[in-house]
């Protein structure tokens, strides 16, 4: 979808977003959305996140912009009063309404309060269809073979089944759900466990938000924010009630947690609930992994839990050392420590928040440009964690992720060898062909 909304990630000021607010809108009809992504007040020169009266002066249209990490948005007047947000709504849980000095709401929203603008954002199933096949052909042309996405609404789970059924999307689909989904396919009596190249298994779980954001929930205060740690989203006691709704589906969890605090939380209530055995069967998931301490490290080698980590952010979380300080920096993607522990680590790319191309996160994990070089991932591992290791975090490692006799003939012919490439030529890698089932597909 953001292929055909804006793509705000190289914005360098609020007056240039307001521009490209202004001249999208032109070209609407009355009362359709601006929708766009990829903000980053960081790169801003004013250093601050836009605000609805900034939004307001570009159109009275309504307008949704989320920064690049997904955890923040902003929306203006117009769509704040779509979603009935004012001065007397309150924060959702884990939630936040951000209010200015005389407690109207100043159009930022973040985490869980995103949801009570973008669930009133028209979803149309033709748009949504056009939408992932072509997303499709981008991510086919990178090389992709097989697909572990975050499906949020059960338009798009429809769409992704269907196009698939009609052979209009060559990859395997491993769709991991959100709990409202879910809710939706029990209300309508379906059951989605599908077959080998449409699968959904996974429930997608939020704990906590972005260390980009500040809502990463860490054990001890930003270094830039002595007053923060961040937020968890859920309570012990309601990520308890989840999980266990979650065991008695024989769901597969995929938990986001980023800061040491939302780690720490999900492997304990994964331990307390499942025990090694359950958490082994099920093949649980901690998303992005980003800052995990010694002893949560050696819980998740006990329990089996698998790390899913995105290795670019290596490259782009220049702003780490600012959130973090030098001391905590070191903690920071220690895919080395975790394979060493005996981690299961499958590497992803969180599109789109970053660029979707393996070869990216390949170079990030082996160079680990700004990080300590101690956790750096060879090129062998770097591989595995990209194909093998993600085929058994969807429980597909028995006919794909390997090139073996019999397994489903993915694969794909690149311009170089990245065993024989130096560290900074891994990322000038392009894919020549994409091969799926056999079939060429790009």
């Amino acid at each position: 979808m953001l292929l055909r909304t804006l793509d705000l990630s190289r914005s360098r000021s609020i007056e240039q977003i307001k521009r490209r607010v202004a001249k999208r809108a032109s070209t609407l009809s009355k009362d359709t959305w601006v929708l766009g992504r990829g903000w980053d007040h960081e790169k801003l020169r004013e250093r601050r996140y836009p605000t609805r009266e900034d939004l307001d002066g570009a159109s009275s249209k309504p307008v949704f912009l989320k920064r690049i990490c997904g955890h923040v948005a902003v929306a203006n007047s117009a769509a704040l009063s779509i979603a009935g947000i004012d001065n007397r709504t309150s924060n959702p849980a884990g939630g936040e309404i951000v209010r200015d000095s005389e407690g109207n709401p100043n159009g930022v929203l973040k985490e869980t309060a995103i949801e009570l603008v973008e669930d009133k954002v028209p979803e149309l199933m033709d748009l949504t269809r056009k939408a992932l096949v072509s997303a499709s052909r981008k991510l086919a042309r990178l090389g992709l073979t097989s697909l572990h996405c975050i499906v949020s609404s059960l338009t798009e789970l429809n769409a992704l089944r269907d196009l698939k059924r009609e052979k209009k999307i060559p990859q395997s689909i491993y769709p991991i759900v959100t709990p409202k989904v879910v809710d939706s396919l029990e209300a309508s009596g379906l059951s989605e466990k599908g077959e080998d190249t449409f699968q959904v298994r996974g429930l997608k779980l939020y704990l906590d938000g972005s260390l980009g954001a500040r809502t990463a929930a860490l054990n001890e205060p930003y270094h830039d924010d002595p007053t923060s740690r961040g937020m968890l989203t859920l309570s012990n006691q309601e990520l308890k009630k989840v999980v266990s709704k979650a065991r008695d589906s024989n769901f597969q969890l995929c938990i986001h947690a980023i800061g040491d605090k939302a780690v720490d939380l999900a492997v304990q209530v994964l331990g307390e609930t499942f025990g090694a055995e359950g958490c082994r069967r099920l093949r649980h998931r901690i998303e992005h992994s980003s800052i995990v301490n010694e002893g949560s490290m050696k819980e998740m080698q006990r329990l089996g839990i698998i790390a899913s980590v995105q290795p670019r952010f290596v490259y782009s979380d220049h702003w780490a050392s600012e959130r973090l300080g030098t001391g905590r920096l070191s903690q920071l993607y220690p895919f080395g420590s975790m394979n060493k522990a005996g981690i299961r680590l499958a590497a992803g790319s969180d599109c789109p928040v970053e660029d979707p191309n393996p070869f990216e996160g390949i170079w990030s994990a082996v160079a680990r440009p700004g990080l300590d070089k101690k956790e750096r991932l060879t090129v062998d591992e770097s591989l595995l964690a990209y194909t093998k290791n993600p085929a058994y975090a969807s429980f597909s490692e028995g006919f794909r992720g390997t090139l073996s006799p019999g397994y489903a003939a993915d694969m794909v012919v690149l311009d170089g060898d990245p065993f024989e490439s130096n560290v900074e030529s891994l990322r000038k890698i392009r894919v020549v062909r994409t091969i799926i089932a056999g079939k060429v597909v790009s």
